[in-house]
């Protein structure tokens, strides 16, 4: 499991006719679920997926989730699509199974001892991830191309899509600042800092918007709940600030102001959108997508059309996806908001559990941030913030196999370090109320 979550970004098989990566690592998360699962039944670890008695609300709205899948994988009319998914997308029943399977086995499964190593795994496996999209930024990628990327000039390294790409990127940029905030030496401080640095950079150069805000968002989260109450943080947030704004704008000057342009569009289309003057063309025609699929949550209310179906239920005309999307033929087979995604393939039900599911996750997460040392407060905030930098990318992205499964892992892994230290804390305050007992008799 601990190397797993680690080494996912990397698990890819670069030869062979046509490579695509995201085929490649849902075979990859299907081999490790279904092993993870024969090794829980046949070592007879299923009894630590019990919950204890009275703290069965996250597994509760897990199963329902998953229960609601499969409703709308019986009542699909394209039921092998909602089985194993569109063929280059992959997200069915299977996956959707396996995503929760992660979320269960990063909360319940993962070695105590080992969870505080994960996030610095991951981070240091993020270096290697962003120098190689860095490199693919000049053209000095090595490993071949699929034949729809070969000749695409952005960066999308092992994730199929610039886009895919963006969300990884949302969610180790902000690990990588949690080992930044508490290193306890200035190497370690310096090694952080340069991992973020690398992310910060190949999230530029992948062009993802939606990536941009959900990193700002996150910042913006950090600033208020953990660096202003924290003077002593004051100087190192200081650094890292300065140091990605001085990257950015130099990167934008060397490309002749191409970032500035790209993240000001993102502000000047949600105007556009927010006062109906949209032409279609904004956002990467994400407002066009949206609202000819708006119709369609109220008529796949309860039980959707089925995982990764969306593109049979798309209607807009030829002529229609000429105009917004640049060709009579162009496919359509996500709606580029993670919320609405679900809602109209999975439905509205599924939808508020999901939603239940992550609220129920940050409200625990809140709760132990009442009751642990410094240190903890630290950590649990940081992880709220990659949750909420996830999420708010999500409204202008889409969920995928090659990403989705590392974000489940963080749902677990917050909530496993929430109620390992929830329990610490109960033990210490248990200890010195005995000894408080004992100096008082």
């Amino acid at each position: 499991m601990y190397w797993f979550i680690i080494l996912f970004p990397l698990l890819i098989y670069p030869w062979g006719f046509d490579p695509y990566y995201t085929e490649i690592k849902t075979n990859y998360l299907y081999i490790f679920v279904v092993g993870t699962w024969l090794l829980i039944i046949l070592k007879g670890r299923y009894r630590s997926l019990i919950p204890a008695k009275g703290d069965a609300s996250i597994e509760t709205f897990l199963l329902l989730f998953l229960c609601l899948i499969e409703i709308s994988t019986a009542f699909s009319n394209w039921k092998y699509t909602s089985v194993y998914g569109m063929i280059d997308r992959k997200e069915g029943l299977i996956s959707f199974f396996s995503y929760c399977s992660v979320f269960l086995f990063s909360y319940r499964q993962l070695d105590v001892k080992k969870l505080e190593k994960v996030i610095p795994g991951m981070v240091i496996v993020s270096a290697f991830v962003s120098i190689y999209g860095i490199l693919q930024h000049y053209s000095l990628d090595f490993l071949p191309r699929n034949s729809a990327m070969r000749n695409y000039s952005g960066t999308y390294t092992f994730f199929d899509n610039p886009n895919f790409f963006g969300s990884y990127l949302v969610i180790v940029i902000l690990l990588s600042v949690t080992m930044y905030l508490t290193a306890t030496n200035k190497k370690l401080s310096s090694l952080y800092l340069l991992t973020t640095c690398l992310a910060f950079i190949a999230l530029i150069f992948s062009n993802t918007r939606s990536g941009y805000v959900g990193v700002f968002c996150g910042l913006v989260f950090l600033t208020a709940f953990v660096i202003y109450k924290r003077k002593y943080l004051w100087k190192r947030w200081a650094t890292l600030l300065i140091t990605l704004a001085l990257l950015l704008t130099i990167i934008n000057f060397t490309e002749k102001g191409h970032y500035f342009n790209r993240i000001s569009s993102f502000f000047s289309d949600s105007y556009n959108i927010a006062s109906n003057q949209s032409t279609g063309h904004e956002g990467s025609n994400r407002y066009f997508i949206w609202k000819e699929s708006l119709p369609l949550v109220k008529e796949y209310f309860w039980f959707g059309s089925g995982p990764d179906t969306f593109e049979f239920i798309f209607s807009a005309t030829p002529d229609e996806r000429q105009k917004y999307l640049g060709s009579a033929s162009a496919k359509v087979d996500k709606v580029h908001n993670e919320y609405l995604q679900i809602a109209i393939t999975l439905g509205t039900p599924a939808l508020l559990t999901y939603l239940l599911l992550l609220f129920a996750v940050v409200r625990k997460t809140f709760q132990a941030v009442k009751k642990v040392s410094e240190k903890e407060k630290l950590i649990l905030f940081v992880l709220i913030s990659t949750i909420i930098g996830y999420l708010i990318q999500a409204f202008f992205n889409i969920s995928t196999v090659p990403v989705a499964p590392i974000f489940w892992a963080i749902l677990g892994i917050t909530l496993a370090q929430s109620n390992l230290y929830l329990k610490n804390s109960t033990v210490q305050n248990s200890i010195k109320e005995i000894g408080d007992k004992y100096k008082s008799a």
